[in-house]
């Protein structure tokens, strides 16, 4: 870390003292028009002077012969223009206003007349873009800094407005943090602060989930952000979604300052929807900023300019808003009594008692237990230590039976401070260099709904950023620009989730590792579960750090303004992790349970210590350094064909390299190469480089690099007349390299393994016993062979084509009709096809269902030294012996892969498709005679057979990917798990007409201190449910099928018990079981259910609101008052499927697991209740 900043600090000095002439991704904005007379003939070599109206900074151009002139690489702000040329009158043009990434067509007229009659005109910058045909949206920095923005997760974040914008979806909810944008890949969008990109290092993570979440920049800090989507220009790029684009606020030439406070607590709050009281919350954001000029020898002079602004905030955060309800063991259970555990018909669910497993005709029968209860001499000893530290149920039930009675912080960041600084130098009419530095710290927060010692979120500690910038704006001549930009971002934090004493007091399984973390402990069924293998924080770091260059190159030739460029990033990581040395165990129904009945209990099966999958790792090495690298070209032009005719076009190239690891400590699945472990046959662990003799797989990494990504860029923007526009645009767009799971995709099995094992006999038979240890029978690394992993858990595997990264090829069609000065309306058809998206469709181990009629044989287990069982030989000599992981049955035999027991899904698969069409539309009027307001609306179709959601890791049975075989394919092709069809967004910002320079009572006074200075805002967003999707806990279907079971919904059947609209959990479920097919059927069947349902879940509905008093306290001072309501209708709506949850399992308001006791039963989520933040600003 010391090292980066100082090579930061040397980059910013060598800006700073050493000017030269060396942009890409520019942040700026520009001026552009022609010189004419009245008659409308060019005026050559006419006299122009920009003057930023914030700073004072002038800018000199003269006309060309054809009367054009150009201010590029323009700061966002308030500009005055002033143009003169003999024999006319000098004209002044004033309020010019220039927003991020934005080109400001401004015609100058001049009239016949003296020096002495000079013309001003108030401009009226059209709201319309002429000269593009990129579709883009974007907040002023004045209605920025007055709408009603809440701190949930952490501070307040400007981020959040994204939401507004035409074609911006969230899920099932109101979360940022789950943005699509226009049909893109949910966490594949691209943020871009101070021109250069907010990559996130090996975890390759941009767009929202930098600039909203992990790196939340406050109002305070930002002054303008923008959404620029579908067919953009060619220096941005690395997304299939669309870019957020924001600039930090920057000193002018008078001081200007505030300082601030921002207050929520549960007394101002209403109560969550079905809870008898509230939850403890205290959250307070605060802060200060000062911005001016530094007058200071060096910085200020004739010649050059300086300015500063400084930024601080604090975030405070006790207790939380939403109290989850959790499913725990029964109070019954805990002592063995299974007499509640029942289906949702009411039917007994039998729990049977696994040491009377005997064959009977050659199936598996056992005995229940009698009463359905576990004698108390059978629970484990270990089942007993754990279910000390549980909390009494607050309900009756065997599931969602515990409301947790405080509210923890949503938020890692719950204590923390946020820095910022920003410092402009002006050299001359031809050098602007723009340097700024954020930074966060956090101090290490314990939170858990259950007690610590079971505590299973995982927290952060230490906890601090950095994400600095350097610009450089070179003017060489009137024609010629360069801008460059240095970025730098690191994220360095730990994981963990108990303190040292919690693990000291936890039970300890024998045979594992190390116990320097508690083991975790997980369940099926929806149980909440205990513990995390990540343990203490301090063990478990990580840095990801980003540098960027970039540059770029803007030449004005007559009609056409060129621009080209390149960029660079190198992109790192740095991982230190000791996790799951303890184990991580998980217990599901098959143990007690019998195959092809709805049987067992994971809680029971817990009570007797039978696990049904365990792993633990063990290290040799306890490092790993991800590093990758991407370049890219770009080259476009603007082309002023006419007055009505703008065509744009260009070309990008990039690439990105595969991950590697820093020194080739990295091993993989090599699906070609022979294993001399499994008598040579393909598929083999491989290490990466030379280096490993015989087990080396001759390169860094095991994808074939794609270097054909060249994405086209093409737009046109036609103006019928001043008023009118219509705009169009089409181009192919790539997304970065994405490596799922965190971990940049690096393994390291053979220098370090994770050995596993599971349950056998169908699910039967359990792995091993709590009491009796983790099983010893693995080699222990380091162990460099390629047959390391054989009979185990298969290899880390990358797929050989995943380097041609995501795709999409975007188009839009807009029409633009301004009404009125800053008043316009707007409709477009946006659409977006995507290919290459990642996904969980391919896993190269799985078994054909045609494999299905042979039934209970595919669990039938092969003997030692046997050739052959049911005509199916044995895969090679010593395969039984080998399989510890699993069970060496008939199925795993008939595998492409036998020697492992995994899936082999490509950890980065990209063989994702989807398709997206949507009709948006807009209304806005900008902030002028006090008043601004936006109303937008967007109605969409995305269809998608990808995973949507870049992160994803794992495949669950209950996920809305990974469950459909890789021999069904056409089944994937469904609507996305987060598909919204309606959204209507709105806000107002309105000056409330009395007081004094106000339409009423327009005088001061006690009137106007009473009266005078009162504002309105508010945001409202309303949209359809999100779609069900439905699976079935009980699946008596092999696991190497990979396919989960899915019921189908009867033909003509209406699956809701109740009206989705006025559900009331006391009348019952939600869900009709007899609408699906019966449970009882998914033997050696999984369903022809859909993937993706098209029932849906209720609508979203959300209004927040602001009301804002303003008093002068004389001078520049001002006192501003904020009254803040959050959900202020106090809505309740029963959440459905959103966000990175949507695709790791079902996590709407209903259990939609037909085999669980309580399907289509609410489980208590529910969206927020109404929070009231108050506020008090100093201002001047």
């Amino acid at each position: 870390m010391r090292k980066a900043v100082a090579l930061q600090l040397a980059i910013l000095l060598c800006l700073l003292v050493a000017p030269s002439a060396v942009r890409a991704q520019s942040f700026n904005g520009s001026i552009a028009g022609k010189v004419m007379d009245t008659t409308g003939a060019v005026v050559a070599n006419a006299d122009l002077v920009l003057k930023n109206v914030a700073t004072g900074v002038e800018l000199r151009r003269k006309s060309t012969d054809s009367g054009d002139y150009a201010f590029r690489n323009l700061v966002p702000g308030t500009y005055e223009l002033r143009a003169n040329s003999a024999g006319f009158k000098p004209h002044v043009q004033k309020n010019v206003e220039v927003n991020v990434n934005s080109d400001v067509r401004l015609d100058v007229s001049l009239g016949v007349g003296g020096q002495s009659e000079q013309v001003e005109v108030v401009a009226e910058t059209s709201t319309l873009a002429y000269d593009s045909g990129a579709h883009e949206e974007g907040i002023s920095p004045d209605t920025l800094a007055q709408l009603p923005i809440q701190f949930s997760t952490g501070p307040r974040a400007a981020a959040a407005f994204v939401l507004l914008m035409p074609g911006v979806s969230s899920g099932g909810g109101n979360n940022p943090f789950d943005a699509r944008i226009n049909g893109g890949m949910e966490s594949g969008d691209e943020a871009v602060l101070d021109g250069a990109s907010m990559q996130q290092g090996f975890m390759s993570q941009s767009g929202m989930i930098s600039i909203f979440k992990d790196f939340p920049f406050s109002p305070d800090m930002v002054s303008e952000i923008k959404v620029v989507s579908s067919s953009y220009e060619p220096q941005y790029g690395s997304s299939t979604s669309g870019q957020i684009v924001a600039t930090t606020k920057s000193g002018t030439e008078r001081f200007h300052g505030s300082a601030f406070d921002y207050h929520q607590r549960d007394g101002l709050n209403a109560k969550q929807w079905g809870a008898t009281d509230k939850s403890l919350l205290r959250k307070n954001n605060f802060g200060a900023n000062l911005g001016g000029p530094a007058k200071m020898p060096g910085l200020w002079s004739n010649s050059v300019k300086t300015y500063f602004y400084v930024n601080f905030e604090g975030f405070r955060q006790t207790g939380g808003v939403n109290r989850p309800t959790l499913s725990i063991p029964s109070a019954k259970e805990r002592n063995g009594d299974f007499s509640d555990w029942r289906d949702a018909s009411g039917n007994l669910i039998p729990i049977y008692d696994p040491a009377t497993t005997r064959i009977v005709n050659g199936v598996v029968v056992r005995d229940p237990f009698v009463g359905n209860i576990i004698p108390a001499n059978r629970i484990s000893p270990i089942a007993r230590q754990f279910l000390q530290y549980l909390p009494a149920t607050t309900s009756d039930g065997p599931l969602n039976n515990y409301l947790v009675p405080t509210a923890i912080p949503d938020t890692i960041l719950a204590d923390s401070n946020y820095y910022f600084g920003r410092f402009d130098t002006y050299i001359g009419q031809n050098d602007h260099l723009a340097i700024s530095l954020w930074h966060q710290r956090a101090p290490a927060k314990f939170f858990s709904s259950l007690p610590h010692e079971l505590a299973n979120e995982t927290l952060s500690d230490p906890q601090n950023s950095w994400v600095n910038r350097a610009n450089w704006d070179h003017t060489f001549g009137p024609n010629l620009l360069n801008h460059f930009a240095f970025g730098y971002l690191n994220r360095n934090e730990g994981y963990g989730c108990v303190n040292a004493d919690a693990v000291d007091k936890l039970p300890k399984i024998s045979g594992v590792a190390s116990h320097n973390t508690g083991p975790a402990i997980g369940f099926s069924d929806g149980f909440v579960a205990w513990g995390c293998n990540a343990g203490i924080p301090a063990g478990n770091i990580t840095t990801r750090p980003t540098y960027i260059a970039n540059d770029l190159m803007t030449w004005i030739r007559g009609s056409h303004t060129i621009k080209g460029g390149f960029e660079y990033r190198n992109i790192g990581g740095n991982i230190h992790s000791n996790g799951n040395e303890s184990g991580s165990f998980g217990f599901g129904r098959g143990a007690t349970g019998l195959l092809g009945v709805n049987s067992g209990s994971p809680i029971a099966s817990f009570l007797l210590g039978a696990v049904d999958n365990g792993n633990a790792t063990f290290l040799s090495v306890s490092n790993a350094y991800p590093r990758q690298a991407a370049y890219i070209l770009h080259l476009g032009d603007t082309w002023k064909a006419t007055s009505k005719l703008t065509l744009n076009y260009g070309l990008r190239w990039d690439y990105y390299t595969p991950s590697k690891e820093k020194y080739n400590v990295f091993s993989f699945f090599d699906p070609n190469g022979a294993n001399p472990g499994a008598g040579g046959r393909p598929g083999r662990l491989a290490f990466a480089g030379t280096g490993y003799g015989a087990a080396s797989y001759g390169a860094d990494y095991p994808e074939k690099p794609y270097k054909k990504a060249f994405a086209p860029r093409l737009g046109v923007a036609y103006a019928f007349n001043p008023k009118t526009l219509v705009r169009a645009g089409w181009g192919i767009f790539y997304d970065r390299a994405f490596y799922p799971g965190w971990g940049g995709g690096i393994r390291q099995d053979g220098f370090s393994s994770t050995p596993s094992f599971s349950s056998t006999l169908g699910g039967l038979e359990p792995a091993f016993f709590l009491q009796d240890g983790f099983r010893q029978d693995f080699t222990r690394p380091p162990f460099i062979q390629s047959g390391f992993l054989n009979g185990q858990s298969a290899p880390y595997y990358r797929t050989l084509d995943a380097n041609e990264r995501p795709r999409s090829h975007q188009w839009n069609l807009t029409l633009d009709r301004e009404i009125a000065k800053g008043f316009m309306v707007g409709a477009a058809y946006v659409g977006n096809r995507s290919t290459h998206l990642p996904s969980n469709n391919d896993p190269l181990n799985a078994l054909d269902p045609k494999l299905l009629s042979r039934g209970n044989q595919l669990y039938d287990e092969f003997q030692p030294g046997q050739a052959s069982l049911h005509g199916v030989p044995v895969p090679y000599a010593g395969w039984v012996d080998q399989m510890t992981g699993c069970a060496p049955s008939l199925a795993q035999a008939l595998l492409p892969y036998p020697q492992y027991c995994g899936s082999l899904q490509g950890a980065n698969e990209n063989h994702g498709t989807s398709i997206y069409h949507s009709l948006q539309a807009k209304v806005e009027k900008r902030f002028s005679a006090g008043t601004f307001f936006l109303v937008s609306y967007t109605w969409a179709k995305l269809i998608t057979s990808g995973t949507d959601n870049i992160q994803r890791e794992s495949v669950t049975w209950s996920g809305a990917s990974g469950v459909i075989s890789p021999f069904e394919q056409s089944r994937n092709r469904a609507l996305a798990a987060d598909d919204i069809t309606h959204i209507l967004s709105a806000a107002l910002v309105w000056d409330l007409p009395f007081g004094k320079g106000r339409k009423y009572l327009d005088k001061g006074g006690v009137t106007n201190a009473v009266l005078g200075g009162w504002q309105f805002n508010t945001i409202f967003r309303r949209q359809s449910g999100t779609p069900y999707f439905f699976r079935s806990g009980f699946c008596n279907v092999p696991g190497q099928f990979r396919a989960a079971c899915i019921p189908a919904i009867k033909g003509g059947a209406n699956p809701f018990a109740q009206d989705i609209g006025s559900f009331d959990p006391a009348k019952g479920p939600l869900f009709n079981k007899d609408a699906f097919e019966s449970v009882d059927a998914f033997n050696f069947y999984y369903g022809t259910g859909a993937r993706i349902t098209s029932y849906r879940g209720p609508g979203f509905r959300n209004q927040d609101l602001s009301l804002i008093k303003n008093t002068s306290l004389g001078g520049r001072m001002n006192l501003q008052l904020r009254i803040e309501a959050f959900n202020l209708w106090n809505w309740h709506v029963f959440t459905g499927c959103g966000g990175t949850d949507c695709f790791s399992g079902d996590t709407s308001a209903f259990t939609a697991d037909l085999a669980n006791p309580d399907f289509g039963k609410w489980n208590g989520r529910v969206t927020d209740p109404r929070h009231i933040q108050l506020a008090v600003r100093l201002e001047f």
